[in-house]
């Protein structure tokens, strides 16, 4: 009797989560997407703690913060911002020799409507410098808020405008 009863309720169990499944049109593949969104990052002038006119040095920390906007064309004009971005990177190493430092960096991007994606991870660029042109860098995205909650993937971002520091940013999202 008892394994008549295990049995009719797994079936109930099964029948009710296909039927979930099939009336909001999920599956198990179809929860989680893959997500692209590309910005243009306008990089403000970096504060900077513990670095010394004679260059960078291990311990030295760049805050940056800008504006994230859709276009280039939007980044150049200062119009129609989508939100903020920060970072903190800390010079956790420096090679004299080939003149360039290894930064760790955490990053939060605040979108306007109160969504938000954080990422971190490492780069190397010239010491005491910002990337070149073209130079790119891909971070870990770890998490989010908003519509960017529990958003997992990575952050590429390349300098594209050398005057105005712009910053061509690519998320891929993993997202359930």
């Amino acid at each position: 009797v008892m394994k008549k009863i295990i049995a009719v309720l797994t079936a109930v169990v099964v029948a009710l989560f296909a039927s979930i499944s099939l009336a909001t049109g999920a599956s198990a593949e179809t929860k989680i997407k893959n997500y692209k969104l590309k910005v243009y990052s306008v990089s403000e002038a970096p504060i900077l703690i513990g670095a010394d006119a004679e260059g960078t040095t291990v311990g030295d920390i760049r805050h940056r913060t800008g504006v994230n906007y859709r276009t280039l064309a939007q980044a150049r004009t200062g119009k129609k911002s989508l939100g903020r971005w920060n970072t903190i990177a800390a010079v956790v190493d420096e090679d004299l020799e080939k003149q360039t430092d290894l930064r760790s960096l955490t990053g939060h991007t605040n979108f306007h409507d109160g969504s938000s994606i954080t990422y971190l991870g490492s780069s190397v660029v010239e010491l005491g410098k910002v990337p070149v042109l073209g130079q790119g860098h891909t971070y870990v995205v770890v998490g989010g808020t908003g519509k960017y909650f529990g958003a997992e993937g990575t952050m590429t971002t390349r300098l594209v405008d050398v005057d105005k520091l712009i910053f061509r940013t690519i998320y891929k999202l993993i997202k359930e």
